[in-house]
């Protein structure tokens, strides 16, 4: 299969296994088919896009990852997903986090009523190293306006403030992988760019990172490589630089049309359209 790790390995000439391989994946809730045999990967130290309308299966994605799916009464029927090689499958969620996944969950879910410290706290209740209280300086470094309000009541922030709280709260559990849902959504372009600035930093530490955007330009510009989604289904793959340039990504993704898109793309060896997909 053309994946991200298969390029990352052309990248680097390394033969690593994937750190995350999802595989043949199904999501149901209840008798309702939510994603629909989906395989994909994250490489060590990289960074992937799930990209996709409402609906088209992203969050379920992260929900099985993460072991979040019985909370939204939703379970994985079919496949597996491994962590490292290991068969993450069925763990309750905590564990989940104690193997090295963390998430930044969409809408940030802070605990409004509790300081900015004190959320950050939370994310290192489950973290199976040593080691909480030098991330936590780390985090103030990545993030100095959460150490100026450590002591302020969290849901007193901007909602950008927030969004950082919340991507720190998921670094306090001390991941290897970090799990992105929508953490550009309903924030300024200029806060957008500044986090997406502080993750690039946290990645080049060695956190891999899983996004779902439906910012394709933001998660474009951020991921090595991208999946797209719809109705539960990968319909197309491929670098980001890549899909950046494709005309069909551009049109219902980006919100762009040139006349001078390169249509030969789609019979280049980086790329592999899974069916036809728009019109």
């Amino acid at each position: 299969m053309s994946s991200a790790t298969e390029q990352a390995r052309e990248a680097t000439g390394t033969t690593d296994a994937p750190l995350l391989a999802v595989e043949n994946v199904e999501v149901r809730y209840g008798v309702s088919l939510a994603v629909r045999g989906v395989s994909f990967e994250v490489p060590e130290n990289g960074a992937v896009a799930l990209l996709g309308p409402n609906g088209a299966g992203k969050t379920s994605l992260i929900r099985a990852i993460s072991g979040l799916l019985d909370v939204h009464h939703g379970a994985v029927r079919n496949g597996d997903i491994r962590l490292a090689g290991r068969s993450i499958r069925g763990l309750r969620a905590d564990k989940i986090v104690s193997a090295g996944v963390a998430q930044v969950p969409e809408g940030r879910l802070i605990f409004g009523a509790l300081s900015v410290e004190e959320n950050l706290r939370v994310g290192s209740s489950a973290r199976k190293t040593p080691g909480a209280d030098d991330t936590l300086a780390q985090v103030y470094d990545l993030f100095p306006v959460l150490g100026e309000r450590r002591a302020r009541q969290a849901g007193w922030l901007s909602g950008g403030e927030q969004q950082m709280l919340a991507i720190g709260r998921a670094l306090m559990a001390g991941p290897r992988l970090l799990l992105l849902d929508e953490v550009s959504l309903g924030l300024a372009p200029k806060v957008i760019e500044d986090i997406f600035e502080r993750l690039a930093g946290v990645r080049r530490l060695g956190t891999s990172m899983l996004l779902v955007e439906q910012n394709a330009r933001v998660a474009l510009g951020f991921a090595d490589y991208g999946y797209i989604l719809e109705s539960g289904r990968i319909v197309l793959e491929g670098p980001s630089a890549k899909l950046r340039d494709d005309e069909a990504v551009r049109r219902s993704y980006l919100g762009i049309r040139t006349d001078a898109a390169d249509h030969g793309f789609a019979q280049g060896k980086h790329y592999r359209r899974r069916r036809r997909w728009l019109s």
